[in-house]
């Protein structure tokens, strides 16, 4: 029998995922693919009744697509194969007020000027009572306005260089997408309960039993090798991908969650899926919009639009919030406890998706949180169980990058606080975080965005949903008399019909993601038949 000290000390060769769904196969693709080459196995436990596979869309930033650059993923083929769209901007509609509408890109607006940020004019211009619109000045900003879409360019020089793009994802056909690559990487797969988990003395996981195991998959040569007659199995390391449940790193590991509920935001989230037709556009852009109870997500896939109420319960019902988007009388409406573990590392068990944290979505989905943390993960990969330092690490990074997402998310329910509900009259109230307060004290003195450690939206983004939300400095950047003004409004004007003329020579979503696919089908026909 190993003693307890030893076994901390034991190197870490096999990795159990508990929990399946687009979280366990993006942690599983992302393992295969970081992980090849230093002799790790690993295997993924999906509990079919627990595992979530009900369809919806994801709206992803561009570290998706960076994350499926890094796993070797073709994206044209994930495209084609999957229904994905691609998304240049969030629109925000009558959210800070009833007249607005404003579309947010990834990247930045505008171009320095004689050395001086180009926000900085713009805030002049505007606190000089001039008319201003701050989207008019992004190219990704203009062209989701229009529907349009078209890849970045490589050439620098290029004003398409400056497109910056997420994707809109049809959440079912990407996991098993996923599944289908990290099988083929070697990725044992078993369908199972896992009923009991094994601690030694020192609260690490020894094994855990499976009941109810699927004997199609658990019988396969690489699965097979992980099941004991007794249905137990034993790895070194566990990563919880359970969800809400926290099946392991909460009723196993006892990691106490942290609720953010009494905070006010939400509750409960129902969803509207319909298929889209032929005839319909498809959109590079997503729409945020107010509700009496919460805010309302409306988005598209090539295969289906969905509408998302976020809504609270204390101001209204799962009825009134079916009516209020159209959806059917059989929706459910899913109840979201927003929070997250006291540990998302603890002993040698890491908890990603629900089991470690749930945030809102305005401005980073659920998918981003997992594929960060997976990567988080495998660049503090630990040679031993034992490894408290990486540990730590893993768990004040991942903490910086929670408390920097929930203020982004914080400020977008104070620039739509001014609607006229109960609701948003109370979220008025709602105390915001020091590093919030100092971020808007010092944007609204100055015209400048506070940029911490592990911040997730770039300062161009920040100053985008500010402005573009309607919240002005009182000063900016006293150097902008320096350059002749006559030459400066030349310049907003120059940018301004360059950004125009570029996207109206962008052809719209819809026939772009038409060609991505035909041509899709003949790169995999050519590669079949090259086989």
């Amino acid at each position: 029998m190993i003693n307890s000290t030893d076994f901390q000390h034991t190197p870490i060769k096999r990795i159990a995922i508990l929990g399946g769904g687009m979280t366990g196969w993006t942690v599983a693709a992302a393992l295969a693919n970081g992980l090849r080459g230093i002799g790790i196995d690993i295997v993924l436990i999906d509990n079919a009744q627990q595992t979530e596979t009900d369809l919806h869309c994801e709206a992803t930033m561009p570290a998706c697509v960076a994350f499926h650059q890094w796993l070797g993923v073709t994206e044209k083929e994930l495209v084609a194969r999957t229904g994905a769209s691609f998304l240049l901007a969030t629109q925000f509609n009558a959210w800070a007020d009833q007249q607005q509408q404003y579309f947010m890109p990834f990247g930045d607006h505008g171009f320095m000027l004689n050395r001086i940020e180009f926000p900085q004019y713009v805030i002049g211009r505007y606190l000089q009572g001039k008319p201003v619109n701050y989207d008019d000045y992004s190219l990704a900003a203009v062209a989701a306005k229009a529907g349009r879409f078209c890849h970045p360019s490589a050439q620098d020089t290029s004003l398409f260089s400056t497109l910056s793009y997420g994707l809109t994802l049809n959440t079912f056909a990407y996991f098993n997408y996923l599944r289908e690559r990290a099988v083929q990487s070697g990725v044992a797969h078993v369908i199972a309960e896992a009923s009991t988990l094994k601690l030694n003395s020192d609260g690490y996981i020894e094994s855990i039993t499976l009941n109810h195991i699927h004997g199609a998959l658990a019988n396969t040569p690489v699965a097979s090798q992980w099941i004991g007659s007794d249905g137990l199995v034993a790895a070194d390391f566990y990563i919880d991908c359970t969800g809400a449940q926290g099946n392991v790193i909460g009723k196993a590991l006892h990691v106490e969650w942290q609720s953010l509920s009494g905070q006010l935001p939400v509750t409960h989230v129902i969803n509207h899926v319909q298929p889209i037709s032929q005839a319909q556009s498809i959109p590079s852009r997503r729409e945020l919009l107010t509700g009496a109870a919460g805010w309302i997500q409306n988005l598209s896939s090539q295969t289906h639009t969905e509408q998302q109420y976020f809504y609270h319960s204390s101001f209204t019902s799962a009825e009134q919030a079916r009516i209020a988007i159209g959806a059917a009388e059989s929706a459910q409406a899913k109840p979201i406890s927003i929070g997250r573990r006291e540990k998302f590392w603890h002993k040698n068990c890491v908890a990603i998706g629900e089991s470690a944290g749930n945030l809102d979505v305005q401005g980073a989905g659920k998918l981003h949180l997992v594929q960060s943390a997976i990567l988080r993960f495998i660049s503090l990969f630990p040679a031993r169980m034992a490894a408290d330092f990486n540990a730590a690490e893993y768990n004040r990074l991942t903490n910086l990058e929670y408390d920097h997402i929930e203020d982004f998310h914080s400020l977008h329910y104070q620039l739509a606080a001014t609607q006229d509900t109960a609701y948003w009259q109370q979220l008025a109230r709602v105390t915001l975080s020091d590093r919030l307060l100092h971020k808007l004290d010092l944007f609204k003195k100055r015209g400048l965005v506070a940029f911490y450690e592990g911040e997730t939206f770039s300062s161009g983004v920040w100053t985008s949903l500010l402005l573009g939300n309607g919240f002005w400095p009182q000063r900016y950047d006293p150097l902008i008399h320096s350059t002749d003004a006559q030459w400066v409004e030349l310049q907003l004007e120059k940018m301004e019909k360059m950004m125009r003329s570029a996207a109206e020579a962008m052809p719209t979503q819809s026939a772009y993601l038409y060609k991505q696919k035909f041509t899709a089908e003949i790169d995999i026909r050519s590669a079949a038949n090259s086989n």
